[in-house]
């Protein structure tokens, strides 16, 4: 508890004196008044964590002092004492906010284990309290930064979407494009956000685990069934479900999730009533459905009942002016995160970036960077700081290839990969520099620091 500050309000010295010692030994730093008008001002001023305060003032009394304080009752902890106490003023004190109403003589033991426990307490409260702004902040239309113009399109359409909490949304794009994150960013900002969200990936089960997931079932549908279960959709009620990868779900089971979409309404697995419930449904896939319809693989009814509202993500290669924003989104993020201070990214290294495909997209490209403040350990993030995969997607790395040159690079790096490349080139300054480090490195244009780093990494060192 150390820094922790406590205010006694008390006018028996002796008292006070007593807590005050007592409450320093537990880490606290204490003031001690004698007045409660004093004590309400200072406390409504600069909020201390604890406030010990005496039913009977010279000015005033301790339910008074209560009221008073309630514009801060959610930042400090009140301790309410007194000698002449009734139960109703007991019971107003704890209306008020009062943690715990002790009598005097206070037993020192007691409000040790009474003060620990409520700073614990308040301590964890504060941590989720972090949390939960933490995540309010993290899904909001406001993070989606973009100069892509197919990007923006699909988030102007997803802020008109927030304002309403009916219609099925259909979210396509590739995998890692962030269909997930949209839609908890449309649950998080619509009307239904205090309410559930609850993702189901559809991929992962078989028709019949995938009925029992989302429906629920009665005690003894099958032969495990052992008691009654409840289904997604039922935990859902009220909120929004997150039908992930639905190009998945088996043909068998599609008329049922058509059925349910259409109505709301659902039997449980060796059920007989019929169960509605209140949910807003957003699917998401990264297949082609009207493709998957064409091959038999989809109802078509269920495409269209699915089809309200689309939004396609785009691919990261398509949106390429977008990656150094990303990039630097995601170096603030793991800053904060890792507790670092990567100042950024140099002009070769974002090159690179810029010129790779992403396969992987956004999800990629996060993981990427999330390896090189996890192993690397530079203020500037470089080209071989990057994974091998992407350093080798762009072989001559920005230096200039005469033609007439072609064939002899050809006949020396023919067959090598980017690391072995690497190598040969360090090889070949130290050489020329008879083992000289500094020159070898002012020769490659790099700093002695990466040139170690290199010689190290390919055994050189």
């Amino acid at each position: 508890m150390t820094n922790a500050r406590a205010l006694i309000i008390e006018d028996e010295k002796l008292v006070a004196w007593s807590l005050s010692e007592h409450l320093k030994k537990m880490g606290f730093v204490t003031t001690m008044l004698e007045y409660g008008k004093p004590g309400i001002e200072q406390a409504l001023k600069d909020p201390p964590d604890v406030i010990f305060m005496d039913y009977r003032l010279p000015d005033t009394n301790g339910i008074e002092i209560l009221r008073q304080l309630q514009p801060i009752r959610d930042e400090s902890i009140f301790f309410f004492m007194t000698a002449y106490g009734t139960e109703e003023v007991s019971i107003e004190a704890l209306k008020l906010g009062a943690r715990e109403y002790l009598n005097k003589p206070v037993n020192f033991d007691e409000i040790t284990v009474m003060v620990s426990r409520a700073m614990k307490e308040k301590e964890k409260s504060k941590e989720i309290s972090i949390l939960k702004q933490q995540e309010e902040q993290r899904y909001q239309l406001g993070n989606y930064i973009s100069q892509s113009k197919k990007m923006r399109d699909v988030m102007e359409t997803a802020q008109k979407l927030v304002q309403t909490d009916t219609g099925t949304i259909l979210l396509l794009g590739e995998t890692g494009t962030g269909k997930d994150t949209l839609a908890r960013v449309l649950h998080e900002q619509g009307p239904r956000k205090h309410k559930p969200f609850i993702i189901v990936n559809c991929a992962s089960l078989s028709e019949n685990l995938l009925e029992s997931e989302l429906f629920g079932y009665e005690k003894g549908a099958f032969t495990d069934a052992k008691t009654r279960k409840q289904g997604q959709v039922e935990f859902a009620n009220g909120g929004t479900i997150l039908l992930d990868e639905i190009g998945e779900i088996p043909i068998g089971f599609q008329a049922k999730l058509l059925r349910f979409i259409e109505t709301q309404s659902f039997y449980r697995v060796g059920g007989t009533r019929e169960l509605k419930v209140n949910v807003r449904i957003i699917a998401s896939t990264n297949r082609d459905l009207e493709q998957e319809i064409t091959e038999g693989n989809f109802r078509e009814d269920l495409y269209y009942r699915l089809n309200v509202i689309t939004l396609v993500l785009p691919p990261l290669r398509k949106r390429k002016e977008d990656i150094p924003l990303l990039v630097n989104r995601f170096i603030d993020l793991f800053n904060a995160e890792f507790g670092r201070s990567v100042k950024g990214i140099s002009k070769p290294a974002l090159d690179l970036i810029s010129g790779y495909s992403w396969p992987g997209n956004v999800r990629e490209l996060k993981n990427a960077l999330e390896r090189i403040f996890l192993l690397e350990h530079a203020n500037i993030i470089e080209p071989w700081h990057l994974p091998a995969h992407i350093q080798s997607s762009s072989r001559t790395d920005g230096m200039e290839v005469h033609p007439e040159a072609t064939g002899g690079m050809k006949t020396v790096f023919d067959g090598k990969s980017w690391d072995d490349m690497e190598s040969m080139i360090v090889q070949w300054a130290l050489k020329e520099e008879k083992g000289n480090q500094v020159h070898a490195a002012k020769r490659l244009k790099i700093s002695r620091d990466q040139i170690r780093y290199k010689m190290k990494k390919h055994g050189l060192l």
